[in-house]
Order: C-alpha cells, then sequence, then structure tokens
C-alpha cells in the first residue's frame, strides 16, 4: 500500500494537536495508508538515527459534529521529550503503520471491550468498536516482532488482558470498596494518591527511585482496572506474556504499574504524562523507558528494517512489469 506522508495541526477547539478522521478515511479509500508525524520544528533531537516509536491517537468530535484524531498536550509532550521520532497509528492502517515503529505507545481512552476481560463473568452487551480492534492490532503486532510496549491507563489495561491473560473490574465503584479516588469528577483535576512500590522490581531503575523508597505518588482517571493480585491467582488459562507487578495502590491494593522487563513491556494505570508536563522528572522517565527500549531494538534489528524495504522495492517492481505487458 502507498503511503502519504502528514503533519497533525494544533486544535484549540481541543487544546490538544490532531488532524480529521475524514481526511485519514479519504486516503485510506485510495489504497493510501496516512504517515502521520509530528511537524520537524516541534523536535529538539533532529538526528537521523533516533528510533520510532508508534502512538496511537486518540479521538475526539467537534462541536459541529465533525470528528479528529487527536492527542493532548501532555501526552505531546512527554512524547516529544523522550528524543524519538513518534509516528502515529490511526484506527484504518495500524497494522500497515506499525511496521516501520521500533516500539508502541497505548495512551488511554474510553471504548467496549470484550465481555471475557471482566472478573464479573457478566454480559452487558458491549460491542468492541474499531479503536478496540487498533488497539488490538497494535499490540499484536508488537508482540509478533519483539517490540517494547508503553501502556498507559486503557492501553495497560488492554496489554494486561490481551497479553498478560489478566482480568478485569467493571466498575471500582461498585466492585471495591472505595478507599482511592481512581477517577476524580473532572478530567483536569490532576489528583494524586499513593501507590506501595513492590521491591526488587524493575520500576526503581525505569523511575531512577531510591531502592529504599516504598511509596511514590501518582495521578490517575478510570473507573476499570485489573483485579487484585489475589483474584488473577484464580484466572484459568497461561498468559502470552508473563506480566510482574510493580506497584500497587497504598490503600486498596488495585494494581497500579506491571510489565515484564525482557519483553519491554511496561503498564501504568496512571497517567504520568500530566505530571511530567508540570516538572516531574520521574513521571517523564515512564515516557523515556519505551525510548530507550526502542532504541535497543532499533539497533539489534537493522538487517530486518532493511529486508522488509528490499522485499518490497522487489514486489513493486514486479507488478510495474506486469502492468507494462498487458
Amino acid at each position: 500500500m502507498k503511503t502519504k506522508k502528514i503533519y497533525l495541526e494544533y486544535l484549540e477547539e481541543f487544546k490538544s494537536f490532531g488532524i480529521p478522521k475524514k481526511e485519514i478515511e479519504e486516503l485510506k479509500a485510495q489504497g493510501i495508508a496516512a504517515d502521520i508525524r509530528f511537524h520537524k520544528e516541534l523536535y529538539e533531537d533532529k538526528s537521523s538515527n533516533r528510533p520510532t516509536v508508534g502512538f496511537l491517537l486518540g479521538q475526539d468530535k467537534g462541536d459541529n459534529g465533525e470528528e479528529y484524531y487527536t492527542i493532548g498536550l501532555t501526552y505531546a509532550q512527554a512524547a516529544l521529550s523522550t528524543g524519538a521520532e513518534i509516528k502515529f497509528l490511526d484506527y484504518e492502517n495500524t497494522y500497515q503503520q506499525m511496521k516501520d515503529c521500533d516500539g508502541v505507545i497505548l495512551p488511554g481512552g474510553a471504548f467496549d471491550n470484550p465481555e471475557d476481560f471482566f472478573i464479573d463473568g457478566k454480559d452487558m452487551g458491549g460491542k468492541e468498536g474499531k479503536r478496540f480492534f487498533a488497539y488490538k492490532a497494535a499490540i499484536t503486532e508488537a508482540y509478533r516482532h519483539h517490540k517494547p510496549m508503553l501502556g498507559i491507563c486503557a492501553g495497560a489495561q488492554m496489554i494486561g488482558a490481551l497479553l498478560g491473560n489478566m482480568k478485569m473490574y467493571r466498575s471500582l465503584e461498585k466492585e471495591v470498596s472505595k478507599k482511592t479516588v481512581h477517577k476524580p469528577k473532572a478530567e483536569t483535576d490532576v489528583r494524586i494518591h499513593g501507590l506501595k512500590l513492590i521491591k526488587g522490581t524493575p520500576i526503581f531503575d525505569i523511575m531512577g527511585l531510591d531502592a529504599n523508597e516504598d511509596k511514590i505518588m501518582i495521578n490517575s482517571r478510570h473507573n476499570q482496572a485489573m483485579v487484585h493480585p489475589a483474584l488473577q491467582d484464580y484466572v484459568e488459562g497461561t498468559p502470552l506474556v508473563k506480566m510482574d507487578l510493580y506497584a500497587v495502590s497504598d490503600s486498596d491494593g488495585i494494581p497500579e504499574i506491571w510489565g515484564n522487563e525482557a519483553a519491554g513491556i511496561l503498564c501504568v494505570q496512571g497517567h504520568p504524562e500530566d505530571l511530567a508536563a508540570k516538572g516531574n522528572k520521574k513521571m517523564q522517565h515512564l515516557y523515556d523507558y519505551i525510548a530507550q527500549k526502542a532504541k535497543m531494538y532499533k539497533q539489534a534489528h537493522p538487517q530486518m528494517t532493511m529486508k522488509y524495504t528490499k522485499a518490497v522495492k522487489r514486489v513493486v517492481k514486479i507488478i510495474k512489469r506486469l502492468k507494462q505487458r498487458q
């Protein structure tokens, strides 16, 4: 499939960077996959050897009903601060766009999940849509090629459920004795709460924490989450990737950070980008981690990209020859 490079613009209506969804859909109808990027002037580091990290876009609807793919300002700042080249993923071309990424960031968002993700065993009639399948495509493609992943909020839940065989609470308010405010009433409320760190896990190196620290503060805005560790022991099935628990909410034990160091997977239930935007370097380190892992992946797989490019060029030449003969 042909590609066309297009750039996100600042959208005052949403206080985000974004692009109209219809522009992506029109290109797809022409057999063109959008290659979505930040404008080059937004990067401090403009070197050509940076790793490429995919970032799955969110969505917003304007007052006139027009739909947009978007990335919020704090997400944008955290991603740009990693020094990686950011390539954005839409919901039409996710597999195609992931092919030349060295890692991926899966942000938060609201959408229906499969009913079997939840611990309650109920069928509430949820129907997965394009956004869910875009998350699934990005995670599947990353897993297949051993690319590192950073999941934030819903992105963390998707990785935990799809790869780690972790189950979820459908509603923290109804299923857990409420001791921590995981979701403030206002989306703009950067409410923070404590996390209990699990000793001996990679989170200390990832965030640059002292080995003696036993607690950090983070913010969050979610009403669904992975179930308590004790309940996970009763979940049947073998995970594709074993997820190690790095931190839990200090007052109610809800899993907050987990991952697999060897696989380059890090999942954060909160929103560290909001605090990173206020100058919290430890929270920025969570984003820097994915760029570091992506750089390692790029260095370890240089021939893969070259072979893929050469193979595509060979196919294009064959197709051109066939057309000339017709």
